[in-house]
């Protein structure tokens, strides 16, 4: 947590703030790296239950983008940071909304995993669901 500078508020409670904020940002990180493998996976073995599962998790990450998001306004407007702190608070937000950006490529890799699927005819997916076990 060096990087994210806290050891050296005077206010614990804005560490804690920030520790979190570190926390759900990490989570949501992950989660994307998960969803983006998952995706790939699908589309690369035709598994429409694992394009379904991205399409299930995208709501967890938008949720997490919100949340992080409110905190760093919350954050920002309650603490009124200044140099590191606010230069910190205002790139979180930037990378969240990088990492949604990538949950939603993941997203559309999902759902021409399905679509695909769909148009194979009746055949052709056994023939595949063989070749995948």
């Amino acid at each position: 947590m060096d990087k994210f500078n806290t050891a050296h508020h005077i206010s614990g409670q804005f560490d804690k703030e920030l520790e979190s904020i570190h926390t759900k940002i990490i989570e949501m990180g992950r989660l994307v790296e998960q969803q983006l493998s998952l995706a790939i996976q699908a589309f690369t073995t035709g598994n429409v239950e694992l394009a379904q599962q991205v399409l299930k998790q995208d709501d967890l990450i938008d949720s997490l983008e919100q949340t992080i998001d409110e905190d760093c306004v919350r954050t920002i407007a309650l603490r009124q940071p200044a140099g590191f702190d606010l230069n910190l608070l205002i790139s979180i937000v930037k990378v969240t909304s990088e990492l949604e950006g990538i949950a939603a490529k993941a997203e559309g890799i999902a759902d021409i995993t399905i679509q695909l699927n769909e148009m194979l005819p009746a055949d052709t997916e056994q023939e595949t669901d063989n070749d995948g076990q």
